[in-house]
């Protein structure tokens, strides 16, 4: 039969449960124990309210394994279980594979006394036994059984510190500080070997003496310092006093090999006691021979304990220690640790508190309360684990509240021994002499928030609030709290972050009469709506322009009053400058202009540009206007201000050719140079650069058919320029020459709009013969519209200028007329002697026909 099946069989008759196998599910039976009635209390956490079942944070799970003899000691590290048995002997079980359990033997005479304690690495590799007659033991992980410690002989340890520095690539421990039964600090470095005769301790040391022999160091632990890898922190701790070391490590001598950590190496540690050369901790000891520095708590307390706690915890990355537990007499003795430059005789502990222990009823008829001192503690983010000889409890850091109780069924004859923790894994376990328990810590942080909520404790509180529900509740009670204390822009940023009515807050602050705080409030709300929110934020940005103007108005009016107020002489308290209330002017318009560059889009422009000048802002309605590209406004302001050059400077950014063509004429007339050299300017840009941009070549015919001269041959050699291949709109062109009287240039543009007769039409009404000659013959390939024209010019040349030889001379230049054609314009009386000659010709040809 096997240990392990005979570790079954006996786990049925002493327990009366059901038989799981040794590793199944961690060792855990879910359900309790049979046959006794297991009492739980957890109150420590309110519930969220959100309707969630919630799990309880604590269990204590019993592992289904009977001990073979009584259990001493118990030790878990990197998931590695160690158990010391009453019969000397130890069980070592990896719980990623708990079905195999390696009994080890431990090489010892009778004479070498009972195991009184052991010591587990955080790597779960190396292991130390003590017996309570100094003698002590080495294990390693590959071996099957110890190795004594020679150079430990006659010490009795009670602690050891383990360096964070080791790693699974190192075999050794690196250097290590342990402390003894008489008050003693050794250091040394233990490095497995094979070889018989070499010594694993590579030295041993006493680095320091607290003078008090009948005092044994039950707590011992070192940190290095973040900044400075040879500058360390030391802690060391009795049942009543607690000591704190600072200074820098490494040997004196120059030629001793360091790491890169400023630790030695170890390959060169072995000569150091040899050489008689001084451990890497003797320099920081060393300045505390004379007048230690310690805190004494008074009490009598037989045992004590020292725990440590960092949320970083993975073997490869350990973390520096955040906080600390040391149990004593008087209570849980616990702070944080804050590392910075302290230096010898300073102090790294900060906040320091001391936790009573909890008082609980007596079993007698009185019910008097008595207060129990635990066995043991643990320590983990929120809770103190508290270990007593029939129970376990949970007391949490920040309300020091009992947030979980529950009995620990102990057996006739058997007793609570203690609780071990495996810092690499945070698992926690609790052995008797008889049995193991882990006490499983599910989602410890789950109402967290609630508590630092209670302590107003805001920013912790929404560190660990797990829904947005929660957050809210953080929130609006923060604002609240802001709002009574009169802190109003804190209380209007939180406000915006929380869920409590827009119309409530706004009321708030308006009735306290906080503008500034509403306009927090406002601009952080606006921030935090979503895009599809549009007519909010038109509503909110609508408001904030109006607080920012009324904001802007009150400042120049402090400022103008503070220019004028006689000087103070109250020096206690004076009145604030004009130069700070114009500080403050500058910042609220420079704020002012940053909120319009990012929310002009969702203003409400005609609204806008009211709200502005019915304050009187012309700065700002001027940036505005330009901000959205609303030049025509900008331009008609400087031109209501007669000036000439900002008008012209702002229409040179504009792209809009409308703009331009209405406002050209004007800047033509108040400021013709600076529009000349427009001109000459887009001239070169369309004849040399051959630009093609319709809105170039538009401004440009504006500039030719606003100006003063009544000359347009530049506007007609712009226009004949462009050819059949024009840039510029025909309709705006023609518009434009025909409200500046530019005749030539519409009839040339009604000519390249195929628009003969309107363009004969036109250079008739302008009595300009040639110029209707000209566009008469245009239409080539239309010979009755080409007649048609000349018929039109020929009857105005009779009717409205009366010039019957005038008229005949005309005939002559047109080859699609006769005189017949021309007949039915002249008047009934006229005289016929200036064209008889021709009539005659007209009637004989008709004649002929006839004959």
């Amino acid at each position: 039969m096997s240990l392990l099946d005979d570790y079954m069989e006996s786990s049925e008759a002493v327990h009366g449960t059901p038989t799981l196998q040794f590793g199944a599910d961690a060792f855990l039976l879910p359900n309790g124990f049979d046959g006794i009635e297991s009492v739980r209390l957890e109150t420590g956490y309110v519930s969220t309210g959100f309707g969630q079942i919630e799990e309880p944070i604590f269990a204590l799970d019993y592992v289904q394994f009977q001990m073979p003899a009584k259990l001493i000691d118990m030790a878990v590290s990197n998931n590695i279980l160690i158990v010391a048995l009453e019969s000397s002997r130890l069980l070592r079980v990896d719980l990623d594979n708990p079905l195999e359990v390696e009994e080890i033997e431990i090489t010892r005479k009778q004479s070498d006394g009972k195991i009184a304690k052991i010591f587990f690495d955080p790597t779960g590799r190396h292991l130390i036994i003590t017996t309570d007659h100094g003698e002590n033991y080495y294990f390693y992980e590959k071996w099957r059984r110890t190795k004594p410690l020679p150079k430990f002989k006659g010490v009795t340890i009670t602690s050891i510190a383990w360096n964070k520095q080791a790693t699974l690539t190192d075999p050794s421990t690196r250097e290590i500080l342990i402390g003894t039964k008489n008050g003693l600090i050794y250091e040394t470095c233990i490095e497995p070997t094979d070889e018989y005769f070499k010594k694993e301790e590579k030295y041993f040391k006493q680095v320091y003496s607290i003078h008090e022999s009948t005092m044994p160091i039950t707590g011992l632990y070192f940190e290095q310092f973040p900044v400075n890898n040879r500058k360390y922190f030391v802690m060391a701790t009795t049942s009543t006093r607690i000591y704190q070391f600072i200074g820098f490590v490494g040997p004196n001598t120059s030629s001793s090999s360091s790491s890169s950590n400023g630790l030695p190496l170890s390959g060169n540690s072995d000569i150091i006691e040899d050489r008689g050369e001084r451990a890497i901790f003797e320099n920081l000891f060393a300045k505390y021979d004379v007048n230690p520095g310690f805190q004494e708590l008074p009490g009598d307390l037989p045992h004590s304990e020292l725990h440590f706690f960092s949320r970083y915890h993975e073997l490869q990355q350990q973390g520096i220690a955040e906080t600390f537990a040391w149990l004593t007499g008087p209570g849980i003795y616990h702070g944080s640790l804050v590392f910075g430059s302290q230096n010898k005789g300073d102090s790294v502990i900060d906040d320091v508190q001391l936790l009573q222990y909890p008082a609980t009823p007596s079993d007698d008829d009185f019910r008097k309360p008595v207060i129990d001192i635990p066995i043991s503690v643990a320590l983990t983010e929120f809770h103190f684990i508290l270990l007593y000889k029939d129970r376990v409890r949970a007391i949490c850091q920040l309300n020091d509240q009992i947030v979980y109780e529950e009995m620990i069924p102990v057996a006739h004859g058997e007793r609570v021994v203690g609780m071990t923790v495996d810092d690499i894994k945070k698992t926690f376990w609790i052995y008797t002499t008889l049995a193991m328990y882990e006490l499983t810590i599910n989602n410890e942080e789950r109402d967290v928030w609630k508590l630092y909520l209670e302590k107003k404790k805001y920013n912790s509180a929404l560190r660990y609030c797990k829904d947005p529900a929660q957050k809210d509740k953080v929130f609006t009670a923060q604002a609240r709290d802001y709002f009574g204390q009169r802190r109003y822009k804190m209380s209007a940023e939180t406000f915006a972050n929380s869920t409590v009515p827009f119309e409530e807050v706004a009321l708030m602050f308006v009735e306290k009469d906080e503008v500034d705080a509403l306009r927090v409030y406002l601009m952080n709300k606006l921030t935090r709506l979503r895009k599809s929110d549009q007519t909010q934020k038109t509503m909110i940005a609508t408001w904030l322009v109006d607080l920012y103007l009324s904001k802007l108005n009150d400042l120049e009016d402090f400022a103008s009053s503070a220019h004028c107020a006689p000087p103070s002489n109250d020096t206690s308290n004076p009145e604030p400058s004009a130069e700070y209330f114009l500080d403050q002017l500058e910042e609220i318009r420079d704020e002012f202009k940053n909120f319009l560059e990012m929310y002009n889009g969702y203003l409400h422009r005609p609204t806008t540009y009211h709200l502005m000048a019915s304050q009187n802002r012309t700065n700002e309605y001027l940036f505005f206007a330009s901000l959205i590209g609303d030049y025509e406004k900008v331009i008609s302001y400087w031109i209501t201000e007669k000036n000439w050059t900002k008008a012209l400077e702002v229409l040179s950014k504009e792209a809009d050719p409308d703009v331009f063509y209405k406002f050209s004429p004007v800047l033509m007339e108040n400021e013709p140079y600076e529009t000349n050299q427009a001109t000459r300017y887009l001239s070169h840009v369309v004849t040399t650069l051959n630009n093609t941009d319709p809105a170039i070549h538009n401004f440009l015919l504006t500039l030719y058919a606003t100006q003063k001269t009544s000359d347009e041959t530049a506007l007609l050699a712009f226009l004949k320029n462009e050819g059949f291949e024009m840039h510029y709109d025909l309709d705006y062109a023609l518009r434009l020459c025909t409200q500046n009287g530019r005749t030539q240039s519409c009839v040339h543009i009604y000519s390249q709009m195929g628009l003969y007769e309107e363009a004969v039409n036109l250079a008739l009404k302008n009595n300009d013969l040639e110029l209707a000659r000209i566009n008469a013959d245009k239409p080539d390939d239309d010979e009755m519209l080409r007649k048609k024209l000349w018929l039109n010019i020929a009857k105005h040349v009779i009717q409205e200028n009366k010039d019957t030889k005038g008229a005949l001379e005309f005939l002559k230049q047109s080859n699609l007329l006769k005189i017949e054609d021309i007949l039915p314009f002249f008047p009934d009386f006229v005289l016929i002697d200036d064209f008889k000659v021709d009539l005659c010709i007209v009637l004989f040809s008709i004649l002929t026909v006839f004959i």
